[in-house]
């Protein structure tokens, strides 16, 4: 099933919480299941960081979405009670608009021109396709990482239209360490010798420096002891002794030259940029009133041994949602898949994802 397209803020521009202005946004999305009569099972899923439109393929598609194992008939996402709705961020560069699109004032893709974003825009472009596909309430919204700060952002500007809240792996805001870590990718990105300040789009790309800023992004996902049971310190039977010398290492520069396949280098800096600037409180007085405008019951899972999202953070975000008055339902637990566990420890998450989602009663009329 191709991924369906819409051109939305065609009428009134996009004013963009840093200043600037998009219109006529593109916007990459898919959905699944089916909206029942009185529109009441419909399910935002916010994805994460490199994320697409497109969590799940059907079977005959012979394609694996970034959600696959937990997505269908009878599954912790069950295509056979909600209507699901995924899109890609703007931007991103898997559909939507972002750097890598057309200026319409010149033809040529923005590069350095895109403006800057938040994940707010994302979010009001978000709800303007939602509004587009004539569905006035969700159910829920769902998602992990920065797809999970994008589903706490729902909760905050549009607390009327929103009834469940689900959130895995994710604090409300980025730590000191992880901008550090997000720093130095973007500085293998912005050093790279065709970078050319992002305006590359007519030459060679920046792939030396994207592929070197997933390599570390990738050590943040996992856990050093999943790391160790895959690896340990095992080496290739053949391999550059500065190079690709141990296992571990060889996983990591496969992981960097495939990211290069589906990927944009200047995508990779604004949606990391993103990140690390949010927060839930930007146009209100302040963090803790704006989480006193949530009146969804709010999920929050986090992952004890996550090495990214640190459990300090996750500990202080369940205290600050709970003295602003939200009805939070919040879990603890161990992975050793680290971050990455949200999308692939399907039998530590069915149960949350479940209870989640199905707080309210849903019509499959």
């Amino acid at each position: 099933m191709a991924v369906q397209k819409v051109t939305l803020f065609t009428e009134q521009a996009l004013n963009l919480h840093f200043g600037g202005q998009l219109d006529r946004i593109e916007v990459a999305y898919q959905t699944y299941g089916r909206l029942n009569a009185d529109k009441s099972n419909a399910v935002l899923i916010c994805h994460a960081l490199t994320g697409d439109a497109e969590p799940y393929f059907e079977q005959e598609e012979g394609r694996k979405g970034w959600w696959q194992s937990f997505m269908g008939e009878g599954l912790a996402l069950d295509t056979s009670r909600y209507f699901f709705i995924c899109s890609n961020v703007l931007g991103g560069c898997k559909g939507s608009t972002g750097p890598s699109s057309p200026n319409p004032l010149s033809g040529k893709p923005y590069g350095s021109q895109f403006p800057h974003i938040v994940v707010q825009d994302m979010v009001r472009v978000q709800h303007e396709l939602v509004a587009y596909l004539g569905i006035p309430r969700l159910q829920a919204v769902i998602g992990g990482s920065f797809g999970g700060m994008q589903a706490t952002q729902w909760a905050v500007d549009y607390p009327d239209e929103v009834d469940n809240i689900v959130n895995l792996c994710s604090s409300l805001t980025f730590s000191a360490e992880a901008i550090g870590f997000n720093h130095v990718m973007r500085q293998a990105i912005v050093n790279d010798p065709n970078f050319n300040r992002g305006d590359y789009y007519a030459g060679e790309p920046p792939h030396r420096g994207l592929a070197i800023a997933r390599m570390l992004g990738m050590l943040t996902y996992r856990t050093d002891i999943q790391l160790a049971k895959a690896f340990g310190r095992a080496t290739k039977n053949e391999g550059a002794f500065w190079g690709d010398y141990f296992q571990v290492e060889s996983y990591l520069s496969y992981q960097g030259e495939k990211f290069l396949e589906r990927f944009d280098a200047n995508s990779y800096l604004h949606l990391l940029r993103a990140l690390d600037l949010y927060d839930a409180g930007l146009g209100y007085a302040n963090l803790k009133s704006a989480l006193a405008r949530i009146k969804a019951r709010y999920t929050l899972v986090a992952v004890t041994n996550d090495q990214l999202f640190k459990l300090v953070d996750l500990r202080k975000s369940r205290q600050l949602l709970e003295q602003s008055g939200v009805r939070l339902d919040y879990h603890e637990i161990s992975s050793d898949y680290g971050h990455d566990a949200f999308l692939v420890d399907y039998d530590i998450f069915e149960a949350k994802i479940r209870d989640g989602l199905a707080s309210a009663a849903v019509s499959e009329s």
